[in-house]
């Protein structure tokens, strides 16, 4: 019965974390410092009619209490530092402030994320030239923070831009560098500040629920003009290649749709369990099951999701977790398929407890299986474990 006491607390852990409401955190960073937080920063949140006010301490983290799931606006203010505003939601996140940049031709592109273990890179492509973090500096333009850990910063600036050059900025997803299909820079919350001398000219943020592993932001034309690209893109190669595949876009007398392709738009949680199920067919059972939780995440009630995360559980021997989804599929599960879903979380657990030897919770299930919906498989299974 070992699985039945971890799935409890397993079950026990997710609803205290439901229940647990956090008030609005965030932490502050220098944008050209790396790990180098603002204290003192002035932090306020508009809602509606209301405003909530802060500010941060010395490891530049500000808690605003009464702001619990806020929605709303943040601006945050420092002497000496070019004002950030960012909508909400932002619970948890790092964001990076710019020291004003005193020189008004000058531009400062800062790359915020929050998504642990998750690496990303800046790219700034120009004619021949490629700035990251292999490089570090090129003509006119440096990077002054490169970032390996979970929030960045990543901040790139060009002090003087080179006359008749246009640019082409994006992010790279190095984690999941040779995984084109993956979700991860789609949900890494990832923002990009744009500052050119005193003032934040625009804000993108990383287009939600998207596969890929390329954020191409925005083309900065050789007039100055700010072109918005904001497209997920799936690249299996290297810094060089994405260069390469850069050049077309910085012939500023090409339209963007003309060069760079349309991302493939969001996935929604029944095309990630179609993935999982192609994963699952192929005897892949762990690639099945990053798609299963992956359509779980995205809409929590997803019974057949459940059910089928619960088989490939099974499937990779891991029995505590099978019986945990098995539980939610058999909980959630309701419409015209409800009977199919319950009748084969309810056989998949009998499963479970057979091949634990626990033969009469087995029987037991395989009789709630038949139950909620007849099938040869599951009479066969009942008179399997009666004969014992």
């Amino acid at each position: 019965m070992a699985f039945f006491r971890l799935a409890a607390v397993l079950w026990l852990g997710m609803a205290m974390g439901a229940a647990q409401a956090q008030a609005l955190s965030i932490q502050v960073l220098d944008a050209v410092v790396k790990d180098s937080p603002l204290a003192d920063v002035q932090v306020q949140l508009q809602q509606d009619k209301s405003q909530v006010s802060g500010r941060t301490d010395a490891q530049g983290r500000a808690v605003l209490e009464d702001a619990e799931g806020a929605a709303g606006e943040l601006l945050l203010r420092k002497q000496g530092y070019a004002d950030l505003r960012v909508k909400c939601p932002c619970q948890g996140l790092g964001l990076a402030m710019s020291p004003v940049l005193q020189d008004p031709r000058s531009l400062r592109i800062v790359l915020s994320w929050s998504a642990p273990g998750q690496d990303l890179d800046t790219y700034l492509a120009y004619p021949h030239k490629l700035l990251y973090f292999g490089t570090g500096k090129g003509q006119g333009a440096r990077l002054d923070v490169d970032s390996t850990d979970s929030g960045g910063p990543e901040t790139i600036t060009i002090d003087e831009p080179v006359p008749g050059d246009a640019y082409v900025f994006a992010v790279h997803d190095f984690t999941n560098g040779n995984n084109p299909e993956s979700l991860h820079l789609g949900r890494s919350r990832a923002w990009v500040h744009v500052y050119k001398g005193p003032s934040l000219i625009r804000s993108y943020r990383v287009p939600e629920n998207r596969q890929g592993n390329l954020w191409v932001v925005f083309r900065l034309s050789a007039a100055g003009q700010l072109q918005d690209i904001d497209r997920v893109l799936q690249e299996n190669r290297g810094p060089e290649p994405i260069m390469i595949s850069f050049d077309p876009l910085l012939d500023g007398t090409r339209p963007i749709d003309e060069v760079v392709a349309k991302d493939a738009g969001p996935v929604d949680a029944k095309t990630l369990n179609r993935k999982g199920e192609e994963y699952y067919r192929r005897g892949d059972f762990g690639g099945a099951g990053i798609y299963y939780k992956q359509a779980i995440e995205m809409d929590p009630g997803y019974a057949q999701a459940y059910s089928n995360l619960a088989l490939a559980y099974r499937k990779n021997n891991r029995p505590d977790e099978a019986i945990l989804a098995d539980r939610q599929a058999i909980a959630l599960a309701s419409g015209p398929a409800a009977a199919t879903i319950r009748a084969s979380a309810y056989y998949d657990m009998g499963r479970v407890f057979e091949e634990a030897g626990q033969f009469a919770m087995a029987l037991e299930n395989y009789r709630q299986a038949r139950e909620q919906k007849a099938n040869p498989v599951y009479d066969q299974a009942i008179e399997r474990l009666q004969q014992r």
